[in-house]
């Protein structure tokens, strides 16, 4: 072997021992600083991790609950309003009806009160007490009306009574001392006399009995005794 060739050996060991330094050298002081910092970063970055998460949401967290609460308390302020102007509504509502209320009764009050007046004018109207003693009413009219007082009195059986006319009819001209009063009634007696005595013809001559017929002169017998209790309690006032 030639002196050159254990130089080329010498030189290329000596270049081979210093890559395998270097890189040794390389390894120890990679492994002995990028660790405890690789470490300290996913500390750091496990630290600040939960911090940027965090902060957001606590964040959007009060917004919404301040957008609740606001919400909730605007809901409460219309809820109120509501109820008040209900309450208002009511309020006016039961007011109305018992103004209309106190209106009516007043109303009611006061045609009660107006008929009351009237019912006592007709009152005093009828007790009026005329001059003319009681021997001035024709006898026979007294006869007659207290002999169809009777005949209109008289519980029904089903048999057509006819009504007495003949002294109402035959005198008149005597009947005008009577108060005004007591003729009207008694005209009012003795029309409603006729009718009933038109029934009775009806049925008597004619033979057109029915039951409506006598209805109608049950009917007339019922006016007809109102009108002469009426008439009695006049005449007994005129021999006072």
């Amino acid at each position: 072997m030639d002196w050159w060739q254990i130089v080329l050996i010498i030189l290329a060991s000596i270049i081979v021992g210093l890559l395998v330094g270097y890189l040794l050298s390389y390894l120890i002081v990679t492994r002995l600083f990028k660790k405890p910092f690789g470490r300290k970063r996913e500390a750091t970055a496990v630290v600040e991790d939960p911090l940027k998460s965090t902060a957001p949401d606590i964040f959007m967290g009060l917004i919404k609950k301040r957008e609740t609460t606001e919400r909730q308390a605007k809901e409460q302020v219309k809820r109120e309003a509501e109820e008040t102007k209900k309450a208002r509504e009511t309020e006016k509502r039961e007011r109305k009806e018992a103004e209309q209320q106190a209106k009516e009764q007043a109303k009611r009050g006061a045609g009660e009160t107006r008929k009351t007046r009237e019912t006592e004018k007709q009152e005093r109207k009828e007790a009026v007490v005329v001059e003319e003693p009681l021997k001035s009413v024709v006898p026979e009219l007294i006869t007659e009306i207290e002999n169809n007082h009777r005949t209109a009195t008289e519980p029904w059986a089903g048999k057509l009574l006819p009504f007495q006319t003949s002294v109402w009819d035959t005198n008149p001209g005597e009947l005008h001392i009577l108060p005004e009063n007591l003729r009207e009634d008694l005209t009012q007696a003795y029309t409603d006399m006729r009718l009933a005595n038109s029934i009775v013809w009806l049925s008597a001559e004619l033979g057109r009995r029915s039951h409506n017929l006598d209805e109608n002169y049950m009917k007339l017998c019922t006016n007809i005794a109102e009108r002469l209790n009426k008439i009695k309690l006049l005449i007994e006032r005129l021999g006072e």
